[in-house]
């Protein structure tokens, strides 16, 4: 599970799987559906810190640092999606005078609510030591020998217990002139003993290519390129507790 922080919680490829047409009306219009996703992850992140000064037993600031170890669950993620529809297809009503476009939102609106009641009722994942995503690595060039290629990678930290977060946006390795390419990042987060590095081609499969933990930098070489032993897999930190209606539960 990645974090509510992490952000964002869903994204177009989940929003047509709910709305197959979604690609071809976004484009086609003026307003924005990433910018209704984010309006939703606000919207969300505000109704789960409510949901958590009511009902985590804890105090107003210990309530509010609370989110930053909220997980992305399947109501969650759900709720987020169905928000997100609902947000763009009233925009949508509301530009056009479109009663189709009203009904679409009021149709995802009821879907919302129901995943936000699912979320609530199962309970609020809950993680003691969060892992945050990673960010997108420092990559640097130098005229080198490797196969002429390009490649994407994503990297994703991982913690002493062998907890790991959300992979990074995924990013260009560019060696189509046989650059010698290398990945860096300039600090980790506490409890992080280091990342992984994980490439891939336009087959969206990522394979692990570091043997070890990264704890600074790593210049890619042509062995890594060529393993394909472990997929990547984009499940990260499992709740270790949940919280419900006025009741912790623990895993």
């Amino acid at each position: 599970m990645a974090l509510l922080k992490d952000q964002p919680i869903s994204c177009l490829t989940e929003w047509m799987a709910y709305d197959s047409k979604l690609s071809i009306l976004s484009a086609q219009e003026t307003t924005s559906i990433e910018a209704k996703s984010c309006l939703a992850q606000n919207e969300i992140e505000t109704q789960v810190t409510s949901f958590l000064l009511r009902h985590s037993g804890l105090g107003e600031l210990a309530a509010r640092q609370l989110l930053s170890k909220v997980t992305v669950t399947e109501a969650l993620h759900r709720w987020h999606s169905m928000l997100t529809l609902s947000l763009f297809y009233a925009d949508l009503a509301s530009l056009q005078n479109s009663a189709l476009h009203r009904e679409q939102s009021r149709y995802y609106e009821t879907k919302a609510d129901a995943a936000q009641d699912q979320l609530f009722d199962t309970g609020l994942g809950i993680v003691n030591f969060p892992i945050s995503k990673a960010p997108v690595p420092l990559i640097t060039s130098q005229p080198g020998t490797n196969p002429l290629r390009i490649l994407r990678g994503r990297i994703r930290y991982l913690d002493g217990n062998g907890a790991m977060g959300a992979p990074s946006s995924d990013f260009l390795l560019d060696m189509s002139n046989g650059q010698q390419l290398t990945l860096a990042l300039d600090s980790l987060p506490d409890r992080v003993i280091g990342w992984l590095l994980y490439v891939g081609d336009e087959s969206n499969l990522f394979y692990l290519a570091t043997a070890s933990p990264v704890t600074s930098s790593v210049t890619l070489t042509a062995e890594m390129l060529n393993q394909q032993t472990e997929r990547l897999d984009l499940a990260s930190q499992a709740a270790d507790r949940f919280i419900r209606y006025s009741t912790e539960l623990w895993r």
